[in-house]
């Protein structure tokens, strides 16, 4: 479309979408700047210098709009845009009458600042909201003298001017605000959903009213470690973007799985996987639930091995016990877990089998005789000899 097109004269390849929806209503805001001036013959009718004055600041606005479209230099084409209103509103309150004439620009004045936030930011829209304060103290210390020369417009013109200078702006703030708003609650979203897939909900939750160091002790919770067999030589000798795309596809089919028996997913650490069920959330039965998160995983993969040609297995070790949990870090935060019984899970991941469950006695202990176990006794590093289970 035309229209949408002289919108986006502003616009670069490298501006995200929220430059470039700041550029457009800049670009809109010049073209309003275009046609307003044009009302001030009407609004102070007999004033010598309305006309000249509208179609004055009228061609400054289109030569504005001309040099933005050769330059692209957006900074210089808003404050010129915004200069242009030091000089248009008060002289223009001026030629009607003053501040209760015909022509009142106090809420056109306030235009200046309200488009300043959005288009330059905050802190130099400072400068601007000072102008506006200024422009407002002109116009009353010369109002007086202004009502003595200028006589008082018909009433009908004089209501008019007051409707029409007092909605028009105010509908354009309300539509800034509106937009400001309405991107603020995107930008908010977007980043509670980052931060929710780097850390828990609740945790996060937590985070965002102000808490700045998170830990907690839970007595009993069930650490679930997961490392795919055989995946490094076999990367080695693969292409990287193979590498990856498979890698991706199972870990997203685990995260799938891990939300599905209401565990949290702690991180991953190259083809290993780790998660915990009962922190920082209870599980009514969270070492039956790590038991059939971890036999859906050894299903995943044998399905992606068929899937893909690619010969690949899991080991999974997990255990039950007590750990210690927070939120490191300030640049990537991270959830994560501390403890014997995270120690004791790894342990039980490397000393497993491939394709089975291998589970510390805590765990049997926990489940009881809800599952089939066989016992093993194993050697564990920094441990000793210590007597676990397969899950059969």
């Amino acid at each position: 479309m035309p229209a949408m097109r002289f919108l986006s004269i502003a616009d670069s390849p490298a501006d995200d979408d929220d430059v470039r929806i700041r550029k457009r209503v800049g670009v809109a805001a010049g073209i309003a700047t275009v046609i307003a001036p044009l009302t001030l013959p009407l609004q102070a009718p007999g004033q010598q210098l309305a006309v000249p004055l509208g179609v004055a600041l009228s061609i400054f606005s289109v030569a504005n709009l001309a040099v933005l479209t050769q330059t692209r230099n957006f900074d210089r084409y808003v404050i010129a845009l915004l200069a242009s209103g030091l000089v248009f509103v008060p002289v223009g309150t001026f030629l009607g009458g003053g501040i209760t004439g015909s022509s009142a620009g106090m809420v056109w004045a306030f235009l200046m600042p309200a488009y300043a936030i959005m288009a330059l930011g905050p802190r130099r829209a400072t400068p601007w909201f000072v102008a506006f304060l200024s422009i407002i103290a002109v116009m009353v210390i010369f109002d007086p003298r202004i009502r003595e020369k200028v006589p008082l417009p018909p009433y009908l013109l004089v209501l008019a001017g007051q409707i029409q200078n007092t909605v028009i702006p105010l509908t354009i703030v309300f539509l800034l605000l509106r937009y400001t708003d309405l991107r603020r609650r995107a930008a908010e979203a977007r980043i509670d959903e980052l931060l929710t897939n780097a850390i828990p909900r609740t945790i996060a939750t937590r985070m965002k009213r102000g808490e700045t160091r998170i830990a907690e002790s839970y007595p009993l919770a069930t650490v679930l470690f997961a490392d795919i067999v055989g995946f490094t030589p076999w990367a080695q000798q693969t292409a990287p973007d193979r590498v990856v795309e498979l890698l991706d596809g199972l870990f997203t089919t685990f995260d799938d799985l891990t939300t599905r028996h209401g565990l949290e997913k702690i991180k991953t650490i190259g083809d290993a996987y780790m998660a915990v069920a009962g922190a920082p959330e209870p599980h009514p039965d969270q070492a039956i639930a790590a038991v059939e998160l971890a036999r859906d995983m050894i299903a995943a993969v044998t399905d992606v091995g068929s899937l893909t040609g690619v010969a690949l297995q899991v080991r999974i070790g997990v255990a039950t016990g007590p750990v210690v949990a927070g939120v490191i870090g300030r640049q990537r935060l991270q959830f994560d877990i501390w403890g014997d019984t995270v120690n004791l899970a790894s342990r039980m991941e490397s000393s497993g089998v491939p394709g089975r469950i291998h589970v510390s006695a805590s765990l049997r202990a926990e489940i009881g005789d809800r599952c089939t176990f066989e016992p093993r006794t194993v050697d564990v590093k920094g441990l000793g000899r210590l007597e676990t289970y397969l899950v059969a």
